[in-house]
């Protein structure tokens, strides 16, 4: 996009007070993945049985305007600044939705460009192939027959995945610099949000207990009013965790990418199931 940037300040610099550079262009990507991802989360909705006003995917909001842009834009000066953060969502949201269709061949399309922007789109196919199962037990009749199909979809994106990482990993293998992207001791952080010193993460650690603006809580407090769909993707969570454990620095409030989407899903599953519920019911959940 870069080689747009002449042509974009020739038509639009008399708009903005200030210069139409990379940043600029990053913005413009990122709203662009915003579009997309408001778009596609009401028909993902949808498709994993929640029936709610399509409004209520805004909710997905709450967790990217408190991790990006308050803790890690405001009180830490960072933001929506790493081209691949909100691409990374919107490709998952997207990919769920057309995998979930079978719609194989957009899908395929929009898995490759996943698959350039950031390696977490594996869990594209992860959360796919959990949503779409139609029996855990490998040992019940017909479990391949009934699979076969999926199983084989599985296969292709995973060797695609694999391809992707050899292939991108020799074209970038003289890149200067040294891998940054090693999982640091969480300990140490933890331990400074107890002494509430500095950490080179975040200026205040104690602002890391409000990741995702809290309400990462609504799915578990209320977990058995999810839907079993739901349920999955919290499954699906669950494994991105355990990865960020062994691959990232936890302590970035902005590597939590596709897990955004997730945990919005399973809050809005949780209104959904409250929304649909006679007030009595509501009432004796509450107490329960």
């Amino acid at each position: 996009m870069k080689p747009a940037i002449p042509l974009l300040s020739f038509l639009f610099q008399w708009a903005v007070p200030y210069p139409i550079n990379y940043e600029v262009l990053l913005q413009i990507l990122n709203l662009g993945f915003f579009v997309i991802i408001f778009l596609t989360i009401p028909k993902l909705l949808s498709e994993i049985s929640i029936v709610i006003n399509p409004f209520y995917s805004f909710i997905t909001l709450i967790p990217i305007f408190w991790n990006y842009i308050m803790i890690n834009g405001f009180i830490d000066g960072a933001g929506l600044y790493y081209p691949y953060d909100v691409p990374s969502m919107a490709f998952f949201s997207l990919g769920l939705l057309l995998f979930l269709r079978k719609n194989w061949v957009i899908f395929y399309f929009i898995f490759s460009l996943a698959l350039l922007n950031r390696e977490s789109s594996c869990f594209i196919s992860i959360a796919g192939f959990l949503l779409s199962i139609k029996c855990f037990s490998i040992h019940s009749p017909n479990w391949w027959l009934q699979n076969r199909k999926l199983l084989i979809h599985i296969f292709v994106q995973a060797i695609m995945w694999l391809s992707s990482r050899i292939i991108l990993s020799y074209v970038f293998k003289n890149n200067p610099g040294s891998f940054f992207e090693n999982p640091h001791s969480m300990i140490e952080f933890l331990n400074c949000i107890i002494t509430d010193e500095s950490h080179w993460a975040m200026e205040s650690p104690i602002w890391f207990l409000t990741l995702f603006g809290g309400i990462w809580l609504l799915p578990i407090i209320y977990f058995k009013h999810l839907n079993s769909f739901s349920r999955k993707l919290l499954i699906v969570g669950c494994i991105y965790l355990v990865t960020l454990m062994l691959r990232s620095n936890m302590m970035e409030t902005r590597v939590y990418n596709e897990l955004n989407i997730v945990i919005s899903v399973t809050v809005i599953s949780v209104i959904s199931s409250f929304m649909n519920r006679r007030p009595s019911q509501i009432k004796n959940s509450i107490i329960q």
